[in-house]
C-alpha cells in the first residue's frame, strides 16, 4: 500500500467556516487516526466524541473507555460516552457463553447509530465521521457478493449519506494506518471479538481474504476496491436514467403523470382512484429498457414511493412479473403493498387487489325514469325510456343497434321488469349478431371469456353491471357488449331505450 496521509496533510472539511462534527471512537486505530485527522483541521473544526461502552469484554472494554477519555482530555475536546446493555445479553451471558446472541451485531450497531445521531443533534453538529476504511470497503464487498447483492449492492459502503454521516478515510488501508500510529507513537486498543471468526466479517478478513492474497497477491484487495468504485458509477448512472424515466412514465393509478422529484402528482384522482390507489406505468415502455435498469427504476419506487426496502431477490421477481408475468401476475412487494399486471398496465396497489365478486342488490327497472346503479367502484345512472313510432327504416335500424353508452331493444320483446346486477360466476350472454338456432343457448358465450377477450382489467370485471330481462336473460353488458336479444329491425314498432352515465 501506498501509506496512510499525514492526518494534518488531509482536507478537514468543506468551507473555511468552523464545521461541526461528531467523531466516533472506539479506542481502535481506524478511529483514533481518524479523530487526530479531525483534530488536525485546526480552528475550523468543532470536535466532539462519541464512544460506545458495550460492556460485552469486561476489563477490556473499560480500557478502550479510558483510553478515549484520556485522548480527549489531552486535547480539550468532549467526549460523551453510551454505556449500552443488549436486551438478550443481561448479566453478560453472552460473554459466559463464549459467544455473542442472534442478532446481537445489528442490534448494537443500531443503537451505535441512534446514540451518534442524537448526540449530533445536541451539540449541533453537521455530520458525524466514522472510521470505516479501505479493507473495510473490501470486506462489505465480498460480503454482498456471498449474499447475492445486485448493482446497489455491490458498490459497497457510501462515503457519504442522507443524515450526515460521512467516512472521510474510506480510501486508506488499515496497515498504512498503523504504520502511521506506531510511528508516530500513538496509543490504540486491540478489540479481542474482531478475531472472532464465528462471525462472518471476521472470517472474511482472517480466513478468506488472506487466501485470496496468498492465491492473487496483495493486489487482489485494490483489484475489489475498484470493483465497487465501477459498481458505484454505474449505480450513480442508473439512478439518473430511473429518475429521469420514473418522471416521464410514472402515473397515478388515475392518470396524473409524476412530478420533478419522479413522484406522481397528487390531487385531480378520479374516482375509484383511492380505492385502487398507487402508481402505474406501462409494461411494454418498461420491458423494452435493458434489465438493470428496470431492477433499479422499480428499487426507487419501492423506496420513494412504498417506503420498501426491496432485497435483489425480491426486485428480480417483480422484474420478471412485469417484463414476462401473465396479464394478471401480481407479487408482495412488502408493507401492504402489491405490484399486479393488469394487462398492459403494472400497478402498484396498496391493500389486497379484490378480485371478488360484487354484493349490490340488484335495481328493478319496471317503468321509465331514472336509476341510481352500482358501476364498479363508482356509481351511474341507468335512463329508460319508451320511444313508439312507424315502422324504422332499415338504416336507422342498424344504427340504433348500438349506439356507445346506449342501447335500444326492440318493446314488444323485453319481458319487464328489467334488472341491474352485478356479474355473477357462471353468467353467459348470446353476443349481438349471433344466431340462436334452434337452440336458446346456441351461440353463447362466457361473460368472463368476453371480458377477458377485451382485456378489461380482473380488478374490473365484477364491478361491472349488467343489464337483465325478467327471464334472466343478461341483454346488456354496458361499456362491453349487448346481446342479441330483442333487436331493432325494420319490423318494430316501438323501442326500448337504455342509457347509462356515471354519477357525477
Amino acid at each position: 500500500m501506498m501509506g496512510a496521509p499525514e492526518p494534518d496533510a488531509m482536507p478537514a472539511g468543506k468551507g473555511s467556516r468552523e464545521r461541526a462534527v461528531v467523531v466516533a471512537v472506539s479506542g481502535g486505530p481506524d478511529s483514533v487516526y481518524l479523530l487526530r485527522k479531525k483534530l488536525s483541521g485546526g480552528k475550523g473544526t468543532r470536535v466532539t466524541v462519541g464512544h460506545v461502552n458495550y460492556g460485552t469484554r469486561g476489563k477490556d472494554s473499560e480500557k478502550d473507555h479510558l483510553l478515549v477519555d484520556e485522548i480527549c482530555n489531552s486535547f480539550g475536546i468532549g467526549m460523551t460516552v453510551l454505556k449500552w446493555k443488549d436486551k438478550m445479553n443481561r448479566g453478560g451471558r453472552a460473554r459466559n457463553l463464549g459467544r455473542f446472541p442472534p442478532g446481537f451485531e445489528n442490534r448494537a450497531r443500531d443503537a451505535r447509530y441512534r446514540f451518534l445521531k442524537d448526540l449530533s443533534e445536541k451539540v449541533g453538529a453537521e455530520a458525524i465521521a466514522l472510521a470505516h476504511t479501505a479493507d473495510d470497503q473490501v470486506e462489505t464487498i465480498l460480503m454482498r457478493v456471498f449474499e447475492g447483492a445486485g448493482i446497489a449492492g455491490l458498490k459497497g459502503i457510501p462515503r457519504e449519506i442522507e443524515g450526515g454521516i460521512e467516512r472521510p478515510i474510506l480510501d486508506v488501508w488499515k496497515e498504512d494506518i498503523v504504520r502511521y500510529l506506531k510511528k508516530n507513537r500513538i496509543r490504540y486498543r486491540i478489540d479481542r471479538s474482531n478475531f472472532d471468526t464465528r462471525f462472518e466479517r471476521n472470517w472474511i478478513r482472517h480466513v478468506l481474504i488472506p487466501l485470496l492474497v496468498k492465491r492473487y497477491g496483495k493486489a487482489v484487495k485494490k483489484r475489489i476496491f475498484t470493483l465497487g468504485e465501477r459498481f458505484r458509477e454505474l449505480d450513480d448512472y442508473l439512478e439518473t436514467e430511473a429518475g429521469r424515466w420514473i418522471r416521464r412514465n410514472l402515473k397515478l393509478s388515475s392518470g396524473g403523470k409524476a412530478n420533478r422529484s419522479g413522484s406522481p402528482q397528487p390531487g385531480n384522482a378520479g374516482p375509484g382512484q383511492e380505492s385502487r390507489g398507487g402508481f402505474s406505468f406501462r409494461r411494454k415502455t418498461f420491458s423494452a429498457l435493458p434489465s438493470a435498469l428496470r431492477v433499479k427504476i422499480l428499487q426507487r419506487i419501492c423506496f420513494d414511493r412504498l417506503g420498501v426496502a426491496p432485497n435483489e431477490r425480491l426486485l428480480k421477481a417483480m422484474d420478471k412479473s412485469v417484463s414476462t408475468g401473465s396479464p394478471s401476475a401480481s407479487v408482495n412487494a412488502g408493507k401492504g403493498w402489491k405490484l399486479a399486471n393488469l394487462y398492459e398496465e403494472a400497478l402498484f396497489v396498496q391493500g389486497e387487489i379484490s378480485h371478488g365478486r360484487r354484493t349490490s342488490p340488484p335495481i328493478m327497472i319496471a317503468a321509465p325514469g331514472e336509476y341510481d346503479i352500482p358501476f364498479g367502484q363508482k356509481s351511474g345512472i341507468v335512463t329508460f325510456a319508451w320511444e313508439a313510432g312507424e315502422k324504422i327504416p332499415p338504416a336507422q335500424a342498424k344504427r340504433l343497434a348500438a349506439i356507445g353508452d346506449a342501447e335500444v331493444f326492440d318493446a314488444a320483446g323485453l319481458t319487464l321488469p328489467l334488472t341491474v346486477r352485478p356479474l355473477r360466476a357462471g353468467d353467459r350472454i348470446r353476443p349481438f349478431g349471433s344466431d340462436a338456432g334452434g337452440n336458446a343457448r346456441d351461440g353463447e358465450k362466457k361473460v368472463k371469456e368476453i371480458l377477458i377477450d377485451r382485456k378489461i382489467p380482473r380488478d374490473d370485471r365484477w364491478g361491472r353491471p349488467v343489464l337483465c330481462d325478467a327471464e334472466g336473460a343478461i341483454l346488456w353488458i354496458p361499456g362491453v357488449l349487448r346481446s342479441a336479444h330483442a333487436p331493432v329491425t325494420p319490423e318494430t314498432r316501438k323501442t326500448a331505450l337504455l342509457r347509462i352515465r356515471a354519477s357525477k
